[in-house]
């Protein structure tokens, strides 16, 4: 398997609260692994929409959840971790998505094997490439909002869209996500 083949997700939604969490449990799955910004909280906020705390909370109900964020300070997640009482890992450097560190951290924090457990997240480059490359399952969720961290804008999602064209190439399409961004925003 090539690395453009691990930027793949195994299924595509809108959103998380499309995510049927009857259908994973039915498959086996017993850990989510979620991504924070921009896949349940707005780059920079710290509100959650009703029908996302709501999808949360079920699934917090069904699964051994972890947040996993590419962050700084992890004020964010802190404040959801809080929240919604379950682990929450902020990472940097070398153990940021989509490098190994952070999701072994995820998994230990879980207590499910990989193949068990469910990668969430908006971004190909980090959360889909390394839930693949970690052995989740992997889905990938539109940006909730077109504000980014400023490298997630002018990088990431640049690579992404040459990812996609060299996808299309080989016959697999996926819908764009984040291609609208607007606005930069610092991490926080």
């Amino acid at each position: 398997m090539g690395w453009l083949d691990l930027c793949v997700p195994d299924e595509v939604v809108r959103s998380v609260e499309e995510i049927d969490l009857d259908a994973l449990a039915a498959r086996g799955f017993a850990g989510m692994v979620i991504d924070v910004d921009n896949t349940l909280l707005a780059h920079g906020t710290f509100e959650v929409e009703p029908a996302r705390l709501e999808w949360m909370r079920r699934a917090i109900e069904r699964f051994s959840v972890c947040l996993l964020s590419n962050s700084i300070f992890g004020k964010r997640v802190r404040w959801l971790r809080e929240l919604l009482e379950v682990p929450g890992i902020s990472v940097w450097n070398w153990n940021r998505k989509p490098f190994s560190g952070g999701f072994r951290r995820a998994l230990a924090l879980t207590g499910t094997a990989p193949e068990r457990t469910v990668m969430i997240g908006d971004q190909l480059l980090s959360d889909i490439l390394g839930g693949n490359r970690a052995g989740l399952h992997t889905i990938l969720v539109m940006p909730i909002h077109p504000t980014e961290f400023v490298v997630t804008r002018h990088v990431n999602r640049r690579l992404e869209r040459i990812i996609r064209e060299r996808l299309a190439a080989r016959g697999i399409s996926m819908p764009e996500a984040g291609d609208e961004a607007e606005e930069d925003a610092p991490d926080a």
